[in-house]
């Protein structure tokens, strides 16, 4: 479910979806992956992020919207705590690859 919702889903809504409190639904989602709710929300949007950063035109403003963060500086220092790298440089890391 998270996956397939990354840029709108809240705990709140998740749970909902499943009928079960947020205490438990958090809970489990920590003894399955050993991350909690928001590093999982994180990660999945990272990855379609990389997906979009690498088979799209897309300006970086635009991913960052597109996968759930409103402010793109935000979307930018969680990318790069993430990967190391700025989306842009991650881009550009790409086209390099791809002309070697």
């Amino acid at each position: 479910y998270i996956n397939g919702h990354y840029s709108e889903v809240t705990l709140e809504n998740l749970a909902e979806n499943f009928n079960l409190s947020r205490p438990y639904i958090s809970k489990y989602i920590k003894s399955r992956t050993g991350m909690n709710f928001q590093d999982v929300v994180r990660e999945a949007r990272m990855r379609k992020a990389r997906a979009l950063l690498k088979e799209s035109g897309q300006t970086v403003e635009s991913i960052a919207a597109d996968v759930g963060y409103e402010s793109v500086e935000h979307f930018n220092r969680l990318f790069k705590k993430s990967y190391g790298i700025t989306p842009v440089q991650f881009r550009m890391q790409k086209e390099e690859n791809i002309c070697n």
